[in-house]
């Protein structure tokens, strides 16, 4: 969406603009990614909805249209080959869909090793409580089942970026009633409510000074434990043992990280936040997975970790072991270390999860933006800056570049249905409707995708 707002406001801008999505429906992980309580967030839509529909003002007989429902791969009905036909240029903007794995050597009761257990993807879970059409339940029934009774569920996340504080905050809501403003969906909500999570931890591999959430989503926890809904601890020691000479002085001239260390020092000191009611939420630093510890059938009981020292010089200290070792214990382990893109054709330079490029030009006809381009990292707004670049080099590398038909027609002829900007609007007045949303709710989901697609087409659901 922010590379077509700046196609449009280019002075020569495009005669036509197709954005081509797998979903049938718009705006990617704003919808499934971002946090459902977060609907200042959320609200980004009302601004990609506008750059869409403002197209004919702002760029006039520029074409705007979306072609939802339309997957392109290697194993797809369209290929990367089909769209050079018939466009000047493809951006490619799909994000990083692949979740990088966490296996780990894993043994039971009596020291045999066994095949590491299901580890749970911190994506599924997000996807869950966003209610994306594909999403499985995640797993935590299947845990809370397994331990029966009065104990509570205990999850432990590999992984200490904002998704992590943002599965933990969800969580830790749905544990209190706490999420009837957000989008999450009844079904969702009640099923939360069942789990008894007693508490989440979240692991760092290196220290405060690396942290890798930010200083935002950790206030919105520390503000939840006190207003009694959570409780919060970071260790002091875990603070001690981060500060080095090499540390401190990455932090100089960092303001950003400096506010956000002094509020992890402040939570650290806080013993109200530690001693409150509800989930623990518990930010673990300088700790690195190393075993899983199972019972007879092969469920997860408890983690290893490796308590790890800094090494290394300003910028880029790492983490080694110590030789000290840790058990926690573990009903529910998920990893969140981070995504990785998969190439839409493999003849693209691809390395590292993302595409090789200058300044968003791939290869020929393609460019791309957004996490394919630059990697898993920044929030949203980290995308306007980078589409504008793709934007600028599009223009600079697309001279002399032509091609032939209409895509429309191309899918038409092939018998590929698709979901149009107007069977969006459908799907939108029917999930923005008051006698639908609870009070407070946002948006009321339709989850299934079948039923997406009937409302989209104007059929009975």
């Amino acid at each position: 969406m922010y590379t077509l707002k700046f196609l449009l406001s280019h002075p020569n801008p495009p005669t036509k603009v197709d954005i081509v999505d797998s979903s049938p429906v718009p705006f990617g992980l704003i919808r499934t990614g971002v946090a459902p309580d977060h609907g200042e967030v959320k609200n980004v839509l009302n601004d990609f909805t506008q750059v869409f529909e403002s197209a004919p003002t702002v760029a006039p007989g520029t074409e705007v249209r979306f072609i939802g429902g339309v997957k392109v791969g290697p194993k797809s009905s369209v290929s990367l080959s089909d769209l050079e036909t018939h466009y000047d240029a493809i951006v490619l903007c799909h994000g990083a869909g692949l979740s990088n794995e966490l296996e780990l050597p894993a043994y039971k009761p009596d020291g045999s090793s066994v095949p590491c257990p299901p580890v749970l993807r911190v994506r599924d879970a997000v996807e869950w409580y966003n209610a994306a059409s594909w999403a499985d339940e995640p797993g935590f029934r299947v845990a809370r089942e397994r331990i029966g009774g009065t104990d509570p569920l205990n999850i432990t996340v590999i992984g200490g970026g904002n998704v992590s504080l943002d599965l933990a905050r969800v969580v830790a809501k749905g544990g209190v009633g706490s999420l009837a403003d957000s989008e999450v969906r009844d079904a969702e909500i009640e099923e939360m409510e069942d789990w008894k999570v007693g508490g989440i931890g979240l692991y760092n591999r290196r220290g405060v000074y690396q942290t890798a959430f930010t200083t935002k989503e950790f206030r919105d926890i520390y503000k939840m434990a006190k207003a009694g809904k959570a409780r919060l601890r970071v260790d002091e020691e875990d603070v001690e043992r981060s500060e080095n000479k090499e540390s401190l002085e990455e932090l100089e001239g960092s303001r950003p990280m400096s506010r956000l260390v002094k509020l992890i020092k402040q939570v650290a000191e806080d013993k109200e936040v530690k001693d409150g009611k509800g989930t623990e939420i518990a930010v673990r630093y300088l700790r690195s997975p190393k075993e899983i510890y199972t019972d007879e059938s092969g469920n997860i009981v408890s983690v290893r970790f490796e308590l790890q020292a800094l090494a290394g010089g300003k910028g880029w200290q790492r983490a080694v072991g110590t030789g000290e070792f840790e058990d926690v214990k573990t009903d529910v382990l998920v990893s969140s270390m981070g995504y990785k893109a998969s190439p839409v054709d493999y003849r693209l330079p691809f390395d590292g999860g993302r595409y090789d490029h200058i300044r968003g030009h791939v290869e020929g006809k393609v460019f791309a933006a957004g996490w394919c381009k630059r990697g898993p990292k920044g929030i949203v707004g980290t995308n306007i800056v980078d589409a504008k670049e793709t934007v600028g080099m599009l223009y600079e590398s697309t001279e002399g570049v032509g091609s032939e038909g209409d895509f429309v027609d191309f899918l038409d002829e092939k018998g590929i249905e698709y979901c149009s900007w107007e069977d969006w609007k459908r799907v939108d007045e029917v999930e923005m409707d008051e006698g639908r949303r609870r009070e407070g709710q946002g948006r009321s989901k339709i989850k299934e995708e079948q039923d997406i697609w009937r409302v989209a087409k104007g059929w009975e659901v």
